[in-house]
């Protein structure tokens, strides 16, 4: 075989293959998806949903009205609303002996708008913060309820007194860690439709630090559970983190004894 003809063969089957697989940049834009606008509704009860609201392995603690005012987020009044506290999954450690729980707060306010939005939260988690949706969210004035949403907030399955230790216990760093994401989001879509007689339209995620950690992981295990996600400044690689902390830590202890 000629070597030069065997040469240009090889030079045409590349520029064939190169042309087809480049075909896709020159074919016609596929037309955006259009969703169906979102459905607002008026909350159908409040403080019955402590009794009536059955979900598995939930206990609602409290339902109650918050009149409108009685809230402030950046000195700005939040609308009328009902707060909703509980718990999920409760149980007593066999390797700890500690008694644990994923414990939520959810607030639907009085004007809806057919959206749900979970507040992802940050450091250590172990804390309920005000199910408000200001965290990656929007502001004081622009915050999720403030919109209309219905927010619902954890500590991720501890409390702050089990901090730093609850990760001797295999079942509270999978809640930690994702699970507890994933049992609260079906009860909370649950509790909507209790509150306004159907489910939410469209569900939303987002959280900052841990709580942008929260959204990888539901991006990447719950994708059809929502419509959208936003991460904020997630810490996506917790154990090296934590290396550098202590590694931090060292060094600064080395300096702050070091008589020079």
């Amino acid at each position: 075989m000629n070597p030069r003809f065997s040469c240009r063969a090889v030079l045409l089957a590349a520029a064939a293959l190169s042309l087809s697989g480049c075909a896709s940049l020159f074919a016609p834009a596929l037309a955006p998806v259009q969703l169906a606008p979102a459905r607002g509704a008026a909350l159908a009860g409040c403080t019955e949903l402590a009794g009536n609201f059955r979900h598995p392995q939930t206990t609602l603690a409290s339902a109650a009205l918050v009149p409108a005012g009685k809230l402030q987020v950046g000195g700005q009044p939040v609308g009328e609303h009902c707060l909703v506290t509980g718990r999920m999954h409760e149980r007593l450690s066999p390797v700890d002996g500690q008694a644990y729980a994923i414990g939520f707060e959810m607030r639907l306010p009085r004007d809806w708008n057919g959206r749900f939005f979970y507040q992802g939260n940050g450091g250590l988690d172990g804390l309920i913060p005000p199910a408000v949706g200001a965290v990656s969210g929007g502001g004081p004035l622009t915050h999720a309820l403030a919109q209309g949403f219905a927010v619902i907030s954890s500590d991720a399955g501890h409390s702050v007194k089990q901090l730093p230790l609850f990760g001797q216990d295999p079942q509270a760093r999978l809640d930690y860690g994702y699970q507890a994401v994933a049992k609260l989001t079906p009860m909370a879509k649950a509790l909507v439709a209790a509150g306004y007689g159907r489910a939410p339209d469209r569900s939303y995620f987002s959280g900052c630090s841990n709580g942008g950690r929260h959204a990888f992981v539901t991006a990447a295990r719950l994708p059809e559970a929502y419509d959208g996600i936003l991460a904020g400044a997630p810490g996506y690689n917790l154990p090296q983190a934590a290396l550098a902390q202590l590694y931090a830590a060292q060094q600064f202890a080395r300096a702050a004894t070091d008589p020079k």
